[in-house]
This record gives structure tokens, sequence and C-alpha cells, in this order.
């Protein structure tokens, strides 16, 4: 039986984006991205069956707008409201989209202020200077832009997991060595080991010093890159020519365990871990598991397998 779960989280990404590009205020597209993420993340499977406006709205951050949208859609095959903005943005002014580094905000901005309305139309205004005028077109963002375009970056492409292993073991063994650094793993659907991966997720522990330190391994290595974030927090980039995403992300040593459960996945057994805290009474996050406010536990996995009473489950296994 057909399930409607991942359908409904990309269209209303796409309404969430398109509504960006038009200008809408920022809690209204929140609303459609905050929607599409508890759809995915946190609803039973969503059939004809079992679709009902009443339920939907049972869901948390799913009001009138969104319900009526999921019934819709349930039942033509189509959002009229989505159709309506597709017609406002040309296809290739959407497919700006797609390249790295490149959201609604600056969509907007180099199709309504500059008229740019292609990729093509991007990359000559771009060589010619004439992009340095748009707020938040510094040379740094326009440099990024251009080599996403030129080496044919897209956003989260598949990658077969033979691939991307080399590429972990070089990048793992690299930061391990960084001093300073006290753990450092790969996450995600890699983690998982997943045949199919969309980038690759790391986590790394240590000092506030290592983060730059890792950053500057990750662009020794891999000296064709494009940035897409660079904080205390994350480091996140896309390589060339692989057109890999990679994220790592810093994380206090009490939280390890907790935001290696999260960025490990699935996001269907995340749901089940979330569900199950709650029935005994914890809330569980990346940050760790936490009852009436106070930490409980966070450190490894298995503490929080263990204080939630259940077996520990291989990553390979956390499908559902």
């Amino acid at each position: 039986m057909k399930t409607y779960n991942k359908d409904l989280y990309k269209l209303f990404n796409e309404i969430a984006d398109l509504m960006g590009i038009m200008g809408e205020g920022f809690f209204r597209t929140r609303a459609y991205r905050e929607g599409a993420r508890v759809i995915m993340e946190e609803a039973e499977p969503i059939t004809k069956k079992n679709a009902s406006e009443q339920e939907f709205l049972k869901l948390p951050r799913i009001g009138g707008a969104l319900s009526n949208k999921m019934m819709e859609y349930i039942k033509t095959d189509k959002i009229k409201f989505l159709e309506e903005l597709r017609k406002e943005v040309p296809k290739s002014v959407r497919d700006m989209l797609k390249i790295p580094g490149i959201g609604p905000g600056r969509v907007r901005k180099l199709y309504f202020m500059s008229g740019i309305n292609s990729k093509r139309e991007l990359i000559k205004m771009a060589k010619t200077g004439e992009l340095e005028s748009l707020p938040g077109f510094g040379k740094k963002t326009i440099d990024k832009i251009i080599l996403a375009i030129e080496t044919d970056q897209q956003k989260k492409k598949k990658h077969k997991r033979s691939e991307v292993e080399p590429i972990a073991k070089k990048l793992i063994n690299a930061i391990k060595k960084i001093k300073g650094v006290k753990k450092a793993e790969i996450a995600g659907s890699f983690r998982r080991e997943a045949k199919l991966l969309g980038d690759l997720d790391m986590l790394v522990v240590g000092p506030k010093s290592v983060t730059k330190k890792t950053e500057s391994v990750i662009k020794k290595i891999f000296p064709e890159h494009t940035m897409l974030a660079s904080g205390d927090t994350k480091v996140s980039l896309i390589i060339a020519p692989e057109k890999l995403q990679i994220d790592v992300r810093f994380v206090p040593e009490e939280s390890y365990g907790a935001a290696l459960l999260y960025f490990t996945g699935s996001k269907e057994h995340n749901v089940m871990m979330r569900r199950v805290a709650i029935a005994n009474g914890y809330l569980l996050n990346e940050y760790g598991l936490f009852k009436d406010g106070e930490y409980v536990a966070g450190e490894s996995e298995k503490e929080i397998y263990d204080k939630l009473g259940i077996k520990y489950i291989k990553p390979k296994n956390r499908k559902s």
C-alpha cells in the first residue's frame, strides 16, 4: 500500500522554498518546513486508508492549512497552492536552488533584483563582477558559486558506498590525529552500512581549538571544495570532483552518544526511540536523555538504550 509521508515531505519543502523566493514571511515558510519534518519523522505511515484531517491535526505543528493540503494531495495527487507557486517561479529559477550555498533568499535577490533566471545567466554575471553589488554576494560567495556551477555540484547527490569508503577512511584517520580530538566517528547512512549515501556525516569531540584545525585538515585533503558552513559547531562542504557533501559536527563529550544516535538515524528509528523515551517520562534529543529538565544520560549510545530498557541495536539494523 502506498504511503505519502515522503511525497508530502518533499512537496511541503518545495512550497517553503518557493514561498521564500516570493518573499513570504519567515513564520509562514517555517510552518511548512516544520510540517514536512513532522510528517517524515514523527507521523505514522500515511495511507489513503488512515488519512483524515482530524488525524493530521493531532500531529504537532500541523494546522488547518497544512492538513487541508495533505488531504488534497492524497485525493487528487496535486496541491493547487504549489501549482500556483510553480507558475510564479520559472523552472530555470527553481533549479538555482540546487546550487550549494544558494537558498530561497539568495534566489529571490538574483531573480527579482538582478533579473537572473538561469544558471547560465548567473555564472555570466558572477564572472563579470556584476553580482558583487547585490547584498550578501561577496567575492568568496561568488567564487563558491562559480566553482559549484563549473564542477556541476548539486545538493545531496547519491553515491555508492564503495566510492565513499576510501574518502571516509582517509578523513577519519586524519581527524583522529589532530591534537585535542578525543573522539571522532562517521555517523549517518554510512554507519548504518547503506549501499547508497547522500552525504558523509561525522561527529568530533574536543576543545574549541580543534574546530579550525579540523577545517584546515579537510581543506588540505580536499583542495577542490565548496564551503557551505564554517563555525564553532559545524563545518560543511562539498568536495570535487566527487560532488560529495561532508558535514562535521563538533559536540560536547556528555552529548556524544546522544548525537551519534541522532545523526546515525534512521529517521524511523529516531522516532521510535523518542516515543519510548516519552512513554517512560523522558525527553530524548541530540543533546542527551533528560527527565524533568535534568540530564540523565548521553555520553554513550549504550547508556541511553539501557536507561530506556531497550537492548542495544547495531547501526546496520536501525531501519525502523
